[in-house]
């Protein structure tokens, strides 16, 4: 016999679709809808102006920056009429769909916080504190902005050929794998950035960081996509894999899930059902990948990113304003490096930059 136990819920923030605990009391066996919306709020604006309506509240107080920080909260709104918030999505409940859809849009339009125009953003996949996979937008820094105008001096040789190339099929194509080689610092995450602000319009771009790999091979990682295509806006999902020689490399008994997993995905039924394009960037030799992923049809493009030669860092230093490092070849970050002890350099680690003053 089946036991319905209120203490095991949730006591804030829903598991999945279920209610926290007062929500699923309120509303019993009768009729619940709910409404779910991503963005920001302002939530401490929202605890003052609704302090009436606060019936439950988690706050963070962090002792080391001496800053505080609402976690969750839950609002009572009527009878049978509650929202949840955190910081980047909010849940309504109603007895109706309508109305619990008006409960989240009023809130929204009291508290949200308007998104700051950016030129590219991705989306970091990630597990939440319910160990569920979720999505945190990530803007594109300033400081890694490239402009196309320099975009023959950061990659000389056929390499504007080659990626108007690769713009068409990424918009032609449903799904397949892309590969982008190179030792560290030949410019392959640069490029990639610049990549998601041609591409904003069209496609939804996705970064799972090398810790996160093992996520491939998760049944849980379909329902997933499955979720985000519902509010994809017809856009094309691309995700992006750093580093990613674990799952690229020929099958053997540590991978052999997530090889299988990226053929799948990238030329399989499910691959057909999702519509994934996958980047990955690797840093070994593309000899050393899996045969099955090199086959033609699954794999859209594959570049190889190489160091400078002397008469293209000149050009490339000469434009940022530096001297060209003295040596035969070298790396667009080497280039980079290069500079006075008053100038600010940047240190590039995926995704992320770290501004440092020498």
């Amino acid at each position: 016999m089946d036991i319905c136990d209120l203490t095991k819920g949730a006591a804030f923030f829903p598991e999945r679709n279920t209610p926290p605990v007062p929500i699923a009391a309120a509303f019993g066996t009768g009729p619940l809808h709910q409404c779910k919306k991503s963005g920001k709020w302002n939530l401490e604006l929202a605890v003052r102006e609704c302090a009436g309506e606060l019936m439950r509240s988690f706050k963070i107080v962090f002792q080391k920056h001496s800053s505080k920080r609402w976690e969750d909260l839950i609002f009572r709104f009527g009878e049978r009429e509650f929202l949840c918030a955190e910081e980047s999505r909010i849940v309504g409940y109603a007895e109706t769909a309508a109305q619990a859809e008006k409960i989240t849009e009023d809130f929204s339009a009291k508290f949200g916080i308007p998104e700051q125009e950016s030129k590219g953003r991705f989306r970091l996949i990630r597990r939440d504190k319910y160990d569920t996979f979720a999505c945190e937008d990530v803007a594109l820094p300033d400081q890694t902005e490239l402009e196309s105008d320099a975009f023959r001096l950061f990659y000389p040789g056929d390499a504007e050929a080659w990626h108007l190339r690769f713009i068409e099929s990424l918009k032609q194509k449903r799904c397949g794998l892309s590969i982008l080689e190179g030792v560290p610092g030949t410019g392959k995450t640069t490029y990639l950035r610049y990549l998601i602000r041609e591409l904003e319009a069209s496609h939804h771009f996705y970064f799972l960081p090398p810790s996160g790999l093992s996520m491939l091979s998760n049944p849980d990682f379909i329902g997933f996509w499955s979720k985000e295509m519902q509010i994809s806006n017809k856009k094309r999902f691309v995700m992006i894999l750093e580093d990613a020689e674990a799952a690229l490399m020929s099958r053997a008994g540590d991978n052999r899930d997530l090889v299988s997993a990226l053929l799948n995905l990238t030329d399989g039924m499910l691959g057909d059902f999702l519509s994934i394009q996958i980047i990955c960037t690797i840093n070994c030799r593309s000899s050393e990948i899996d045969p099955a992923l090199l086959r033609p049809g699954r794999l859209i493009a594959h570049r190889v990113f190489r160091k400078f030669s002397p008469a293209e860092m000149r050009a490339l230093a000469y434009h940022l304003g530096k001297k060209a490092p003295n040596q035969d070849e070298c790396t667009l970050a080497e280039i980079f490096s290069v500079g006075t002890n008053n100038s600010p350099s940047y240190s590039r680690i995926g995704f992320c930059v770290q501004t440092q003053l020498s």
